[in-house]
């Protein structure tokens, strides 16, 4: 189970700190400090998996141990960071203290905080030493992490320069027209996630990470309370015998060796309360735990454009969680049984958790075959519903066709019937028009015929007048002649 954890510590002198000693402790190296003249010894000490020194660009860019440019020696670096502060309480140093999810492989690992580290390059331009931490001998298994400590100051190829912009006041940042340095760490805090998120996807792990805490989330889930190193130096003391009773094993089977499920309880920081001088090594040889030695050529983390493949994480079973401090151990400590509470409690939560997640994933399932009856069943009616409004349209169609053959007919036979009324009519009138014809050359006939009778009947008078009138002489010859 992939965990977040991501806290911003400021190393101030205020609180009797060194940035070369912390320096010092996390890369597990011998550097001198030139202000105290202490040289603070960590050579011996164990589990640094990698190394990392960014420089801006042009000022060095990813630098190793070796170099002449005074960016590209630790030492010098931490020195030159004590040396640009005057104040006896300054700010000297910036540590984010970063949890590795241990579902990744150590190429994922060193790419994770390579790409963190040149973010912050890029965003404030200061000066970035890193270091990868593997699970202690002693604890969780899972706890790889990772220390960045950033100088306060821009790095520049003069040496270092103003205050970086996370370090001025919430009034300074104002006046430049940047937001409060709540805000820019909580999107530190988001990137980071992104980031974490990214790689997971990268390597096939279904597990997802949130910077957002359980009440923002609004996942009901309580967070641990951060035991610290005397807290968990107690728990370890007090879970030894039980370990050794049950279940010893050897050093590299130790750390080689991790449980899959998470505790929910944040990475413990490596750091004790004050660099301490020289203690005899609690952990066994670099060699054994197949780890580097220190002062010899360490990793390089790949710069930000670099680009490597990244690996398919292989798939291993899951195995349940033996608790922070090992299987069978019980809390010493009252924040330690609190902290057990509360990871019984959120355990339970998870299981709650993951089973309505399944009953979700049922009603989900069986909501979307409903939908997909549903769906059927609306396209079976719908399909239905098409064939038969087409029936319907095809049968108001054959009507229409039907009754436009009727009204055609219909037409057709009226105008057959009045053609022969038209017919009849006309045969009607010329017979009656002949009829009139013959009954007026009738009557003209007959006038004429009158007419010719009574011209006769008068010449027939006009010819008794005129025999009348004229004397009547001799039919024949005269004596006379």
């Amino acid at each position: 189970m992939a965990l977040y954890h991501l806290s911003v510590k400021a190393i101030s002198r205020g609180g009797g700190r060194s940035a070369v000693a912390c320096a010092a402790y996390r890369q597990a190296e011998s550097l001198h400090d030139e202000r105290t003249g202490q040289t603070h010894d960590y050579e011996r000490k164990r589990g640094v998996e990698a190394r990392l020194l960014m420089m801006p660009d042009g000022v060095g860019g990813s630098a190793t141990l070796a170099g002449e440019n005074w960016t590209a020696e630790r030492e010098r670096l931490w020195n030159a960071a004590e040396a640009a502060e005057r104040r006896k309480d300054a700010r000297v140093a910036r540590e984010y203290e970063l949890a590795l999810p241990h579902e990744l492989d150590a190429a994922s690992r060193r790419r994770l905080v390579t790409v963190f580290a040149g973010e912050l390059v890029e965003r404030f331009g200061v000066a970035v030493d890193a270091a990868i931490h593997a699970p202690g001998r002693e604890g969780d298994r899972r706890n790889w992490h990772a220390h960045v400590l950033t100088t306060t100051r821009k790095a520049t190829p003069e040496g270092l320069g103003e205050k970086a912009a996370i370090e001025l006041s919430d009034t300074a940042r104002a006046k430049l027209g940047l937001g409060s340095g709540a805000t820019e760490i909580e999107g530190l805090r988001e990137v980071w996630g992104a980031l974490i998120n990214r790689e997971l996807e990268r390597a096939q792990v279904a597990e997802r990470v949130d910077h957002r805490s359980y009440a923002r989330q609004g996942r009901g889930e309580q967070a641990a309370q951060h035991l610290g190193p005397a807290a968990s130096s107690l728990e370890r003391k007090a879970a030894r015998p039980a370990r050794r009773r049950e279940a010893p094993e050897s050093p590299a089977a130790s750390v080689q060796e991790r449980p899959r499920e998470g505790s929910g309880a944040a990475p413990a920081p490596m750091n004790p309360p004050r660099e301490a001088p020289n203690s005899p090594p609690t952990s066994p040889p670099a060699a054994d735990l197949g780890l580097e030695r220190p002062r010899t050529a360490p990793e390089r983390l790949a710069a930000p454009g670099d680009r490597e493949p990244y690996p398919r994480t292989p798939e291993t079973a899951l195995r349940p969680s033996a608790g922070v401090f090992g299987a069978g151990a019980e809390p010493a400590t009252r924040i330690g049984r609190r902290n057990a509470e509360i990871e019984e409690r959120n355990r339970a939560l998870q299981v709650a958790r993951a089973a309505l997640e399944v009953a979700q994933r049922v009603l989900e399932r069986l909501e979307r075959s409903r939908r997909w009856a549903v769906g059927v069943v609306r396209g079976v009616g719908e399909r239905i519903a098409t064939e038969r409004e087409e029936r319907a349209r095809e049968a108001e169609r054959q009507r229409q066709a039907q009754e436009l053959a009727r009204r055609e007919e219909v037409a057709r036979q009226d105008a057959a019937r009045r053609a022969e009324q038209d017919r009849v009519q006309r045969a009607e009138v010329a017979r009656r028009t002949t009829q009139e014809q013959r009954d007026a050359a009738r009557q003209v006939w007959r006038k004429i015929e009158e007419a010719g009778r009574s011209v006769r009947d008068q010449e027939a008078e006009w010819a008794k007048q005129r025999e009348n009138q004229t004397p009547r002489q001799s039919r024949g010859p005269s004596l006379g002649m």
